[in-house]
C-alpha cells in the first residue's frame, strides 16, 4: 500500500470506533427490524409467520443496517470535504441505499406489472416464483449488500479516512 491508501479492514475499524457510527447502526439496526415485523405482521393478518429462517432474516437486517450506516457515514464525509473518488452526488447514493436494501416495496410488484400489461396469470406466476425463491433472493441481496459496503469502504479508505498521523 501507498502512503495514501488506508486498507479496508482499518477504514472498519476507525469508522466503527466513533459511538456517533455505533448509535447509527443500532438505529437503522432497530428501524429496520421493526420495519420487516410491521409488514410480515400486517400481510399475515396479525401473526410474525415467517417462510425464511428467523437468522436470515436477522442477517438480512444487520446487512442492510451496516450498508445504510456505510453510506450515511460516506454522506457526512462527503459533504464535508471534496476528496477525489467521492460521488458527485451522495444524497442519491444514500436513497438508494435505503430503498435497494429494503424488500418493503414487493407488495407494490403486483400492481406495477398489472399497469405495464401483464395478465393475472404472468403476475401469480411471478409473485409465485418469488415465494419459491425467496430464501435465495433474500441471501443474494445479502451479499450484494456485503459487496456494496465493501465498495463503499474501498471509496472510503481512498479519501484517506482513518489514516495515522506519520
Amino acid at each position: 500500500q501507498s502512503a495514501n491508501q488506508v486498507g479496508v479492514l482499518r477504514t472498519v475499524v476507525a469508522l466503527y470506533s466513533s459511538w456517533t457510527t455505533l448509535l447509527t447502526n443500532g438505529a437503522f439496526f432497530v428501524a429496520y427490524y421493526l420495519l420487516f415485523y410491521e409488514l410480515i405482521t400486517r400481510s399475515n393478518s396479525g401473526f410474525f409467520l415467517l417462510t425464511i429462517p428467523f437468522s436470515l432474516l436477522v442477517f438480512f437486517v444487520l446487512a442492510s443496517s451496516a450498508l445504510a450506516t456505510v453510506a450515511v457515514s460516506y454522506l457526512r464525509l462527503s459533504l464535508r470535504r471534496s476528496a477525489p473518488g467521492i460521488a458527485q452526488s451522495p444524497i442519491g447514493v444514500a436513497l438508494g441505499v435505503f430503498v435497494a436494501s429494503c424488500s418493503c416495496n414487493l407488495p407494490l410488484v403486483a400492481p406495477v406489472m398489472y399497469f405495464i400489461g401483464l395478465n393475472a396469470v404472468e403476475v401469480s406466476g411471478v409473485i409465485s416464483f418469488l415465494a419459491a425463491y425467496q430464501q435465495v433472493i433474500v441471501e443474494t441481496i445479502v451479499i450484494v449488500d456485503a459487496i456494496s459496503i465493501y465498495y463503499y469502504l474501498r471509496l472510503i479508505s481512498r479519501s484517506g479516512f482513518g489514516r495515522t498521523p506519520s
